[in-house]
């Protein structure tokens, strides 16, 4: 049934654009795509490995605002948020991480501007003034390094115009009181100094009805602000220093929840309905989320060109504060909630050379150093917990956790890579590199629990006073006391051990690429990739012993078949591969009581094949349709042999059409875009599913515009259909029964202005 849904979405879109005719005068070629997916600039039809890109305009076309809109436009990336953003995972083929732990490194890389970020939480905001988004999939430890053995996302934004004065101003209206206002300006200051500043606001009420404290949650209140200077006073020297500041304040990732029969039957005492219901949107919590963030970031690029090659630096420092709370239990139960902030810092340097041997061989060598310090908690209590969760009990345990963790990291690696054109047709290379990574882990946890009367700890009166009023021996109570306190005891271990050690580590890994090209004809490309990544070892946080925390790297080893292809004078591309990826003591979250511990698993395999068809039938229709198959993605040795890796669907799809028609003033045009998950595990959790755990996903966006050479108006609608997701679902909590269900946004819709000025 959702195969045939599939096709009548697909077969629907593409007659309605069909019929539109040549009405309009447009380029009949698909336009060409540049990309410096491989550190240099390429026809993306030229890359021999698979890449997605978006343009400026389709990014506009299509209202891609972040990253989870991204994903959307392309079948192998997905994008989860669990709790707050610097929970978040991305995935690539199946194969990604939750950075739950602040110790745990993601396997999708993000770099913006050519910069890493180590945290996949730095790179969740607003996309701003965006020139162009890549998404590399398969390993890329040679040219871009650890932790992106998955692949890795390229955001570049726009650069300074030292020709002209240009720039825009945009401003967006929707329902849930929707409000983003963005600005850009840019121009030459002297022949030689540019500058360009772009900033944005967004603010937005949250998508979830919160009968509870705190109001709806779900909402935005982010704002950024980005200024950049160009110094070019040679042809071959330039410099571009680029400072940006994110502010975000909101009551993101609230769950949804089904609640256990107890705590139902409890909440019905109170007045309060069953929650059995995940996908309505409304919550009842006595503890609203709430997340705050600022990042400070300063980066500096420098290129110089001589006979003798290319010389380019990158130098980046980055800080993030910020603060995140959430209620655990899911109710207005006082029973659990998190209230913690952190803190982090990087330094990054990176230099590469890129130069010639003759007419056919080009190579590039290069250094990368980086340096990050990561602080969780300030040694006050974090976690919050009380027992019995029953509102009238006289006799509570209240538990509290407090961490100080400080994580610091250093890697240095040398890498180099080469292309050698064996002939016209034949093109080999070969790429190296090795790192060399320390960490140090400063640990601190300690748990504490008291059980009171009231809201007053127990004292010898109260004891009796309490045997008095229950009508039973003190002895009795002593048992209940010490019943309570070994509850809770239990738990707050189960969720995190205690410790106070001083850790550290030291790892060297070499990654390694083979890549066979081979031109079938003037525009159809074959080849075979060979590639390998690596992914941090690290420390947990949470639980076990000293002895016990330390986690391995993270090895894959790709392998990749594939075509690129442009036909009928550039109006048809088609671009085809099948791969393999096998990972090594694959880092996996097991569940805790109330957490995660990362150990590592032997082995798992991901296989299948990514699809990519791109056509202009007509001057004024572009089609695109893209499609990852998975055959296989799961665990294939260890304690958890046979289990399905979580967020990796056997089908992905997207299909998108935009027309273009005249009008007397300007020109007017219609995007769809519909996306398409086959049925699939959205838990970490491993063993046998919960129905709940498996479900499947469809949107349908679309926008309609009208545009002038400065003038841009857009009416739009994301999710059109209303499709219930939960892009993750957690496990059931042992103490009320709470299921948490992250949902994807309801149905939205509104309308955009933009100005060019």
């Amino acid at each position: 049934m959702r195969y045939n849904r599939l096709f009548g979405y697909l077969t629907s879109i593409t007659v309605t654009v069909l019929a539109s005719g040549h009405a309009l005068a447009q380029e009949q070629a698909i336009e060409e795509v540049i990309v410096t997916a491989t550190k240099r600039s390429q026809n993306i039809q030229d890359v021999p490995m698979t890449v997605t890109a978006f343009s400026a305009e389709q990014i506009r076309q299509a209202n891609i605002q972040n990253a989870t809109d991204v994903a959307l436009l392309t079948p192998s990336l997905v994008v989860a948020t669990v709790n707050q953003p610097f929970s978040s995972s991305l995935r690539v083929r199946g194969i990604g991480t939750a950075q739950n732990d602040p110790a745990l490194e993601p396997s999708v890389g993000i770099f913006v501007d050519d910069v890493y970020l180590n945290r996949t939480g730095l790179g969740m905001s607003d996309l701003t003034d965006i020139q162009r988004v890549e998404v590399l999939n398969g390993p890329q430890g040679t040219l871009y390094g650890k932790n992106t053995n998955a692949g890795a996302v390229s955001v570049f934004t726009k650069r300074p115009n030292a020709e002209e004065f240009e720039g825009y101003i945009e401003a967006t209206k929707g329902d849930y009181d929707l409000q983003r206002y963005t600005l850009a300006a840019s121009g030459p200051i002297t022949d030689s100094l540019a500058f360009r500043v772009s900033g944005n606001i967004h603010k937005r009420d949250g998508y979830f009805d919160n009968g509870g404290t705190g109001g709806d949650l779900g909402n935005a209140d982010d704002s950024n602000i980005m200024g950049k200077l160009l110094y070019q006073p040679t042809e071959d020297l330039s410099v571009l220093v680029n400072a940006s500041y994110v502010d975000r304040d909101n009551t993101c990732c609230a769950a949804d929840a089904v609640l256990g029969q107890q705590a139902n039957q409890i909440l019905n005492s109170m007045g309060i309905p069953d929650k059995n219901d995940p996908y309505d949107f409304e919550i009842a919590v006595d503890v609203p989320s709430a997340f705050k963030n600022e990042v400070t970031s300063i980066s500096m690029v420098a290129d110089y060109s001589s006979a003798w090659g290319e010389l380019k630096t990158i130098t980046a420092w980055n800080q993030s504060e910020g603060s995140a709370g959430y209620d655990l239990d899911r109710s207005m139960l006082d029973v659990m909630y998190v209230d913690g902030a952190s803190e982090s810092e990087f330094f990054s340097q990176e230099v590469r050379f890129a130069s010639e041997v003759g007419d056919l061989i080009d190579y590039q060598i290069g250094l990368f150093y980086f340096n990050s310090e990561q602080n969780q908690g300030d040694g006050e209590p974090s976690f919050f917990l009380t027992l019995p969760p029953i509102p009238s009990s006289p006799l509570k345990a209240k538990g509290t956790i407090a961490n100080e963790h400080t994580l610091e990291t250093e890697t240095f690696a040398l890498f180099g890579q080469a292309t050698w054109d064996i002939t016209d047709r034949w093109h080999l290379t070969g790429g190296l590199r090795a790192s060399r990574e320390e960490k140090d882990a400063e640990l601190f946890s300690e748990n504490n629990s008291v059980v009171t009367i009231g809201n007053n700890p127990v004292t010898p009166a109260s004891r009796a006073f309490l045997a008095n009023m229950l009508g039973v021996p003190v002895p009795q109570v002593d048992m209940m006391i010490m019943g309570l306190t070994g509850n809770m005891n239990q738990i707050l271990n189960g969720s995190s051990t205690p410790i106070d050690a001083s850790l550290s580590r030291q790892s060297d890994s070499v990654d390694w690429l083979v890549d066979l090209s081979y031109d079938l004809g003037e525009n159809v490309m074959s080849f075979a990739r060979f590639a390998t990544g690596t992914k941090s070892g690290g420390f947990n946080t949470v639980g076990g012993l000293p002895n016990q925390r330390e986690f391995d790297d993270e090895t894959t080893l790709s392998y990749e078949l594939g075509v690129k292809a442009t036909l009928l004078d550039s109006r048809l591309l088609v671009n085809a591969s099948a791969f393999l990826s096998q990972v090594e003591d694959w880092q996996f979250q097991r569940q805790t009581d109330l957490g995660t511990q990362v150990g590592n698993e032997a082995e798992v395999e991901v296989r299948g094949i990514d699809l990519f068809v791109q056509a202009k039938p007509l001057p004024n229709l572009n089609l695109g349709f893209g499609m990852m198959y998975l055959d296989k993605a799961e665990i294939t040795d260890g304690v958890n042999k046979g289990n399905p890796l979580a967020i990796a669907p056997e089908y992905s799809a997207n299909l998108n059409a935009t027309l273009f028609l005249p009008m007397p003033v300007g020109v007017a045009y219609l995007r769809g875009d519909y996306s398409y998950m086959d049925d699939h595990f959205t838990t970490n959790a491993v063993g046998q599913p919960r129905p709940q755990d498996i479900q499947d996903r469809e949107t349908l966006n679309a926008t309609l515009g009208w545009r002038t050479e400065r003038w841009n108006l857009s009416l739009w609608g994301k999710n059109l259909t209303d499709d219930e997701y939960a892009g993750f679902t957690g496990a059931t909590s042992p103490i009320t029964g709470a299921s948490p269900y992250f949902l994807t946004p309801p149905r939205t819709y509104g309308a955009t202005l933009r100005y060019e000025i």
